[in-house]
């Protein structure tokens, strides 16, 4: 009889802290970075303005995001440690997890929005204006990046649970 201590991953808080915290600033910045690589953002002059901007938006991301990255992500990460197989604590299954955490919040984030902008401020202020004209590729790039964020945390946590 196996000993069900054995196949879990160990949990690491601080790294799962870590990564969570970490996850609103790399979607803000794959955010910027796909935008930049799509549509001309920076016209003369206008460097010390976007990175202004992105410093700012950082700020105001990292602290709307970290309560949704914590709960979203803890609630995933809770899921990973109770699977009975052996192989969850590889990297892979953890990048998925944190793309799952994400696309939930990104799906409640949706919901919300549909339901109650005024609650939508507060919990997912990027929501609020979606299928708003010229909206599209913005839209796109914030659910890519979004996505693209929780796999990061996903990899983050994994090299923390590796060192044990």
């Amino acid at each position: 009889m196996a000993q069900s201590g054995k196949n879990k991953p160990p949990l690491d808080g601080s790294g799962f802290i870590v990564a969570a915290l970490l996850a609103p600033g790399i979607a803000l910045a794959l955010f910027y970075v796909g935008m930049g690589l799509t549509e001309s953002v920076v016209g003369a002059g206008g460097l010390g303005r976007l990175v202004g901007n992105f410093l700012l938006l950082l700020l105001i991301a990292s602290f709307w995001g970290a309560v949704p990255s914590l709960i979203f992500g803890g609630l995933v990460l809770s899921v990973i440690q109770r699977m009975p197989w052996r192989a969850k604590s590889t990297p892979l299954v953890f990048m998925a997890g944190g793309m799952l955490a994400a696309g939930l919040y990104v799906l409640t984030g949706f919901g919300t929005a549909m339901l109650s902008p005024g609650v939508t401020m507060f919990f997912a202020p990027w929501a609020t204006d979606l299928g708003a004209p010229g909206a599209n590729r913005q839209e796109w790039w914030l659910v890519s990046s979004l996505l693209l964020s929780g796999a990061a945390a996903g990899l983050i946590y994994a090299a923390f649970a590796k060192r044990g």
